[in-house]
């Protein structure tokens, strides 16, 4: 998966990105915050380990984002094939980069991206504490199906609720 955006470029994963990665946000309590089995006290190879561990399996897709302007690998996309009909996208962004529209512009590229693919639906789950995913959520007109209470687990061992949404890709053609 390659395309670009007007800020950004997602350029297909490879290993050597792993070492930047990690640099940027593989430790970083705030950004693994909500994401299942992050850990902040890895080195590089536990984090390698977590990241290869999607990386080798035929069903994931995994890209990473730069900023156009500083030519900085900002973040990662992990797309998971869950069915023939269906994927489901996970995005993490440096913390830096927060609060600039940039998950927004990321996930709405995905969304083109995969407009021409025969995908009926596009999924994402998030924790329902974390607020720039919900709203990213709702800007790109993702519809809320499920609420699974108390499922989800941060890093502190706090409890939160799992939201899981769809895009129709119908609608989008």
């Amino acid at each position: 998966m390659e395309f670009e955006t007007k800020s950004l470029v997602i350029k297909k994963f490879i290993p050597e990105y792993i070492s930047i990665m990690y640099e940027t946000w593989g430790t970083d309590r705030e950004v693994g915050k909500y994401m299942p089995g992050f850990r902040v006290d890895w080195d590089i190879e536990g984090f390698t380990d977590y990241i290869l561990r999607t990386y080798k399996d035929e069903y994931h897709t995994r890209a990473v984002i730069q900023e156009k302007k500083s030519n900085k690998i900002i973040g990662n996309i992990s797309i998971y094939q869950e069915d023939s009909r269906s994927k489901s996208v996970n995005i993490w962004l440096i913390k830096d980069y927060w609060n600039k529209g940039y998950g927004t512009e990321v996930m709405k590229g995905i969304m083109k991206y995969l407009k021409a693919t025969p995908l009926e639906s596009l999924y994402a789950t998030c924790d329902g504490r974390n607020l720039g995913a919900v709203r990213m959520m709702e800007k790109c007109e993702f519809e809320l199906i499920d609420v699974i209470k108390d499922y989800r687990e941060d890093i502190d061992g706090n409890i939160g609720d799992e939201m899981l949404y769809e895009l129709e890709m119908r609608k989008l053609k």
